[in-house]
């Protein structure tokens, strides 16, 4: 994306510490669980369970209140557990655990719109059931015995205590961090005849997910796992379509990186269970770190990982490389399908309402003086913004590179590029006010060329899209 290499070296030793902290917490849950299940005699593979929550915890760690970390101790377990009844019908009814899985992700999607509490249950239900597709622990009825729902509750448990463990370790040593004004989100009230966002995400949600069964368990009957898994990261958090085509290509683009070095792997003879272990965690270390870069690492890391928990090691290799293959590209047209066909959202719609907002908080702030407390929040909302268009961006520039742009000036690229900068000058200590005035009246005169009226009916996504 023509990052300057100095600002990748940047990137990289900021994301170094917070992977370290992550994998220790992944780390501390799995080996927690693991001597659990070995001193019960029973198949470790709910200690692989407790890693992967672990992984989606420490993606968005929380600073919970007393009263709050209570109700999420009794929230995880409790949820995991539901998600570990729907993995057993996954695996002996399909069809039913199918609409179950389908059903409780799209439930996850919509509580967003009713505020932090409701979003917090939903994140914990995508998580618990995407663990489940990628790491298959069931309740077995047929044991008529307590100990996997309990293995199930413990996992939970364990994750959760990791997580909070480390990221109260991680807020000591940069106690600095916590004296940063927060970003004042303003919540949408949609119109009459208007969709709310979560609603908008739910449907696409739905579809992708509906699309992603039907095919896989259609075509792929053994690795109808790997079509539902790329569908839903392709449609997660995705809110226009462009968002949707760019991750659906670095998700394959990782996938084949990561299904070449799978391949490899399979070929290799681990000596003992412990390397193995070792190797599948030194992967996802790399995969956490590199992810700050690019989603592509992360999708090559996931996808590695996934192929060795599968137990396809020692497969046949060009057979199985071309069945994960057509997996995730049938897979990520399932989430692309489902953004542009429902409810969709053009991109350079979206582009033009994020630059806009951004432009207006850069105005309030510079209305205000340096050091008032109006001035603190007003820095901390032009963070935000930046983050919102740090994640925007990447398409679009993309888009430019590609096809090019017959009129610069109207091209998203160009107002991003532009309000990027006017961002970083603002956190400059040499801020030039007249100079920035003058690119902002320009950057505005870009944004009003064309009739705004379809962009002002986008829905605010920073609450519903959990980004």
């Amino acid at each position: 994306m023509g990052v300057p290499d100095g600002e990748i070296m940047s990137m990289l030793m900021r994301a170094l510490g917070s992977a370290l902290i992550s994998i220790v917490a992944v780390l501390l849950s799995f080996g927690v669980m693991y001597g659990i299940c070995t001193g019960l005699g029973v198949d470790a593979s709910s200690a692989i369970l407790a890693a992967a929550l672990t992984v989606g915890l420490m993606r968005r760690p929380e600073k919970l209140g007393a009263r709050a970390l209570a109700a999420k101790f009794l929230k995880l377990p409790l949820i995991a557990l539901v998600a570990g009844a729907i993995g057993l019908a996954l695996l002996k009814w399909p069809i039913v655990g199918a609409l179950l899985f389908t059903g409780g992700i799209t439930l996850s999607v919509l509580l967003r719109r009713y505020g932090s509490r409701a979003r917090s249950i939903g994140s914990v239900l995508a998580l618990s059931l995407m663990s489940i597709l990628v790491v298959p622990v069931h309740i077995d009825i047929g044991q008529g015995r307590w100990t996997p729902p309990a293995l199930m509750v413990a996992a939970g448990l364990i994750s959760l205590a990791s997580t909070v463990v480390m990221t109260w370790l991680a807020a000591n040593m940069a106690a600095a961090a916590d004296r940063e004004p927060p970003y004042i989100e303003r919540g949408y009230v949609p119109r009459a005849g208007e969709i709310h966002i979560a609603m908008r995400m739910a449907l696409q949600m739905f579809t992708a997910l509906g699309l992603a069964f039907a095919l896989g368990l259609a075509l792929f009957p053994t690795h109808w796992a790997w079509v539902v898994l790329t569908a839903f990261i392709v449609c997660s958090g995705t809110v226009d379509r462009g968002d949707a085509v760019y991750k659906g290509l670095l998700r394959l683009a990782g996938a084949i990186g990561g299904a070449v070095l799978a391949a490899l792997v399979a070929q290799v003879a681990f000596p003992n269970p412990a390397s193995y272990a070792t190797a599948v965690f030194f992967i996802l270390f790399l995969g956490i770190w590199l992810r700050q870069i690019n989603y592509a690492y992360w999708a090559a890391a996931a996808t590695l990982i996934f192929a060795l928990l599968q137990g396809s090691h020692g497969a046949d290799i060009l057979p199985l490389l071309g069945m994960r293959l057509a997996c995730i590209v049938i897979g990520a047209l399932c989430g692309v399908a489902a953004t542009w066909l429902i409810y969709p959202i053009r991109s350079d719609q979206l582009a033009r309402k994020r630059v806009a907002e951004a432009l207006t908080t850069l105005r309030d702030m510079l209305a205000h003086k340096p050091g008032s407390p109006e001035h603190a929040v007003g820095v901390a909302n032009l963070e935000h913004h930046a983050a919102e268009l740090e994640r925007l961006a990447p398409p679009h520039y993309l888009h430019r590179r590609v096809f090019g742009a017959s009129e610069p000036d109207q091209h998203p690229a160009t107002w991003i590029r532009l309000m990027r900068n006017l961002l970083a000058q603002a956190r400059s200590p040499d801020f030039d006010r007249a100079q920035a005035g003058a690119e902002m009246r320009r950057l505005g005169a870009m944004l009003k060329v064309q009739t705004p009226t379809s962009s002002q009916k986008l829905e605010s996504s920073d609450s519903a899209s959990g980004k």
